[in-house]
């Protein structure tokens, strides 16, 4: 019989997380297997992603992030403001500046009084010219995680499921797929963005890298202005900017949801 294991489940903007405390977890919780069983919504515990937070030296903490099908990605703001979140409630981290590891670098990190948390996020860049994939016009942009951001007029989240998929799986960006981010610039303000998160292999209710790809993409398109409020399904997210986008901080809500333990022994 397996160990019973402790988890805290979490979300930022509906874009939720399975978390684990990697001292107090076997290392089971980084299996492949095991997280795609987790994270099923009727058979396991149901998230988008699992989150694993290690000690880190000279840091508050790692954070190791794993795609509902197991696979690992370099970042996450939802889940990095999750993950600050807990770490604060449970006092291993005491003050409300935080700085801790991810897969693509170091990241500073804020709890505001008002209850948001802003992260610092990796300065966007541009990997690809602009691209024509599956009649979509964007580019590759790297946010501390890899997208596909196009600009579209009025789109639902049921047109984003429907030709997401061909550009995820494109040659272009094979053999490691990638996230794609469709925008609409509403004024200079504020812009809405539905993302596609490959190894979720959904439309998601939110994404925070991807809110920036599409941001810094839509910034380089069309003037906008910062603080920009970006406007996803699950709620609102704000973006402050510098003018060579080398100051890029994030902010949005956390909520803990609660915390629980589960029998692997029982997951299919």
């Amino acid at each position: 019989m397996s160990d019973i294991i402790s988890f805290t489940k979490a979300h930022g903007t509906g874009n939720d997380f399975i978390i684990f405390i990697a001292e107090e977890s076997p290392d089971l919780v980084r299996d492949r297997s095991f997280i795609s069983r987790l994270c099923r919504r009727r058979t396991g515990v149901g998230a988008d992603a699992v989150l694993v937070l290690s000690k880190e030296p000279g840091y508050d903490y790692k954070m190791d992030y794993y795609n509902s099908d197991g696979t690992w990605e370099t970042m996450c703001a939802n889940g990095a403001r999750c993950a600050g979140l807990l770490m604060k409630k449970r006092g291993q981290v005491t003050s409300n500046h935080i700085h801790f590891l991810a897969g693509d670098g170091p990241h500073e990190m804020e709890i505001l009084d008002d209850g948001q948390i802003r992260l610092k996020m990796t300065p966007p860049e541009y990997k690809s010219d602009m691209l024509t994939v599956e009649g979509f016009s964007g580019c590759h942009v790297d946010s501390g995680a890899t997208h596909f951001a196009t600009e579209v007029e009025r789109f639902t989240m049921k047109q984003a499921s429907e030709f997401a998929p061909g550009i995820r799986y494109a040659s272009e960006f094979a053999p490691r797929g990638i996230n794609v981010d469709f925008f609409e610039v509403v004024n200079s303000r504020t812009i809405k963005v539905i993302t596609f998160e490959k190894g979720i292999e959904k439309v998601m209710l939110s994404c925070g890298s991807g809110s920036v790809a599409a941001a810094f993409h839509a910034a380089k398109l069309k003037e906008l202005e910062s603080p920009l409020d970006i406007i996803v399904p699950g709620g609102k997210l704000s973006l402050v900017f510098d003018s060579d986008w080398q100051n890029v901080w994030l902010s949005g809500p956390a909520v803990i949801l609660y915390t629980s333990q589960i029998n692997p022994d029982n997951l299919h």
